[in-house]
């Protein structure tokens, strides 16, 4: 990443936060995924994830997918993603990519479409894995 996009991306961060979507930090975040109070939403691609494994708790939802997923009914998200579709007034959902940029990204098209209690993990991957948490490799 280059200086320009990180000023961007921090300029980016930095309004969301004044716009009230929370950040939490790695310990937040293990934590949240021990006792099963967070769900961790990355928006990595599936090859992504595949050569570079996930957070262990985590799920998956490719930011390219991220509108169309969401506006899907229940049971074919969760036929398709796995998991089932979180509330929209869901107040746990807490979302990720490999360094921040796609997370911002992907809350801004959540919010679109009626979510509006977001959380983000500005580290991301690239954060959890330098600092030891536990990952599984594919999907």
């Amino acid at each position: 990443m280059n200086y320009f996009s990180n000023l961007v991306l921090f300029g980016i961060v930095i309004a969301m936060g004044a716009a009230g979507v929370k950040e939490v930090n790695f310990e937040e975040l293990r934590d949240g995924l021990s006792n099963a109070s967070l769900v961790y939403l990355d928006v990595r691609n599936r090859d992504e994830i595949v050569n570079d494994g996930k957070v262990v708790g985590s799920v998956v939802v490719p930011l390219p997918e991220l509108e169309e997923a969401f506006t899907k009914g229940d049971e074919a998200f969760l036929t398709k993603y796995g998991f089932s579709k979180p509330a929209k007034d869901a107040t746990n959902i807490v979302v990720g990519c490999r360094s921040g940029r796609r997370a911002v990204s992907a809350i801004q098209t959540l919010e679109k479409i009626g979510y509006n209690s977001l959380m983000i993990y500005k580290g991301s991957f690239n954060d959890w894995v330098a600092k030891g948490g536990a990952i599984t490799k594919g999907l």
